[in-house]
């Protein structure tokens, strides 16, 4: 266990930190701010840092790094396909294609193209195994997790492709895309076309052309209507403009798009009813490492993926997939590495819920101890840099910031958020979290006055 109750002020460091939270433009906002040195934990500066605040997707830094400790950089994900009955010696399957999924958040998804062989991997071993006809069903075991939408999720949130949650079996990111058409600014939108829909779901469209350049549609709906309604704005004159939605039966998108590809490959499926226990395995469907689901999961802030690592922390700490036990596995990993648990005020994995709160001193608590784990190469290495990659590619690209400062980003209405490591002129190294809640100012002069408080701190 770490201990974390050393503290030495540099006032150098306090000044500049003074003088930022003091700024008229945070007048309205609550602040949390800690600075510490990364190699010996030592505090040198903070402002508020214990002060539990809604710290957005920064949270995924709690999440990504108990995942790497608790199941491993090397761990997979594994669906597994099996057969149910016999193959009779015209290669007719008298069962069943049964599809056990154990969570894995990467089949079909955009993030790794790779897997998108599920469905084609499955095709070839039916036709390995001599299968042109399955006269049984296809079906989905669903039993690893109980799915369920966080009730402090918002409206505007559960319907959005950001909202997706995780499911046993996820498939495409739990998404689907409607393709808008657009005219002139104050004119009624059209969809044209609607990819990997769930069967059954059916829109109503009230979303206007804009001239504001930006996708302001969100949709709404919950996951026991199959009904959507979509609003808000898109830009004008767009021949095919791309929103996406939350699906919330992904295993039925799954079972559609693998019957259609059986099908045309010419193998039946007769959809009648077998009941039997006789199974054999056809394919075990590995994810790609965990060290590549957390890199892609801090650098492009992938809510699904940091709450499907949520889940799995569940499953093996608690023996259940779901919010609650993967909530409390979590809280009871970091309070043994020396966390304060009281400053940790969890309801998902991703930091979507604005229920969450954390303080600045337990994420840099992580980093610290990160810093000191054999883990330490893959959880900094999934940690964006400023002015290269994820979603710090754009911040202080034309300062001595770029390749110097990394760190998880986290954002919401009047939420800002940074926590990661800043290098010093001198080759030290600052372990650096803040939180900034309700502040009034726009986006860019906050990170303005950021970019000017991390260039001090790493001349100093």
């Amino acid at each position: 266990m770490l201990n974390f109750s050393t503290y030495a002020q540099k006032t150098g460091d306090q000044d500049y930190l003074n003088g930022f939270v003091k700024n008229e433009i945070f007048k309205s906002a609550s602040i949390g701010i800690e600075i510490r040195d990364l190699k010996t934990g030592e505090i040198l500066a903070a402002h508020n840092s214990e002060k539990s605040l809604t710290p957005a997707s920064t949270q995924k830094l709690l999440t990504t790094a108990a995942a790497l400790e608790i199941l491993g950089s090397d761990f997979q994900f594994q669906t597994e396909v099996l057969i149910t009955g016999r193959i009779n010696k015209d290669g007719i399957l008298m069962g069943n294609l049964l599809i056990r999924g154990s969570g894995d958040p990467s089949l079909a998804s955009k993030y790794f193209p790779e897997n998108n062989r599920f469905i084609s991997s499955i095709y070839n071993e039916l036709k390995k195994n001599g299968i042109h006809q399955i006269n049984g069903k296809l079906i989905v075991d669903a039993s690893y997790y109980k799915s369920s939408v966080p009730r402090t999720w918002i409206w505007e949130d559960i319907g959005n492709y950001y909202g997706a949650i995780p499911h046993t079996i996820s498939y495409k990111d739990n998404t689907y895309t409607l393709h808008f058409e657009s005219k002139e600014a104050g004119q009624l939108t059209k969809i044209t076309k609607v990819d990997s829909k769930q069967s059954g779901m059916t829109f109503s469209n009230e979303v206007m052309s804009s001239t504001i350049n930006k996708d302001r549609a969100y949709i709404f709906g919950g996951p026991t209507d199959s009904h959507r309604l979509i609003d808000g704005t898109i830009p004008q004159n767009r021949t095919d403009f791309k929103v996406k939605g939350a699906v919330s039966r992904p295993e039925l998108v799954l079972l559609s798009d693998l019957s259609k590809v059986l099908q045309a490959g010419g193998i039946q499926i007769k959809e009648q009813d077998f009941k039997t226990k006789t199974q054999k395995t056809l394919l075990k469907f590995k994810s790609p490492p965990l060290s590549e689901i957390v890199a892609l999961t801090n650098q492009k802030s992938i809510n699904l993926f940091a709450d499907h690592l949520l889940f799995q922390i569940g499953i093996t700490q608690k023996k259940e997939g779901n919010w609650q036990s993967g909530i409390s596995a979590l809280k009871e990993f970091w309070q043994s590495k020396g966390l304060d648990s009281s400053s940790l005020f969890l309801f998902d994995g991703s930091g979507l819920s604005h229920f969450n709160a954390i303080s600045a001193r337990a994420l840099n608590q992580v980093l610290v101890h990160m810093n000191r784990s054999e883990n330490a190469t893959s959880f900094f290495n999934s940690l964006p840099i400023a002015g290269q990659n994820g979603t710090l590619k754009s911040f202080g690209k034309q300062s001595d910031l770029a390749g110097n400062f990394m760190a998880k980003t986290g954002s919401m209405t009047g939420v800002r958020s940074y926590s990661g490591i800043l290098k010093r002129q001198n080759g030290t190294q600052l372990a650096i979290s803040l939180i900034i809640n309700n502040y009034s100012c726009c986006t860019q002069l906050l990170n303005e006055e950021l970019k000017t408080l991390l260039v001090n701190l790493a001349s100093n």
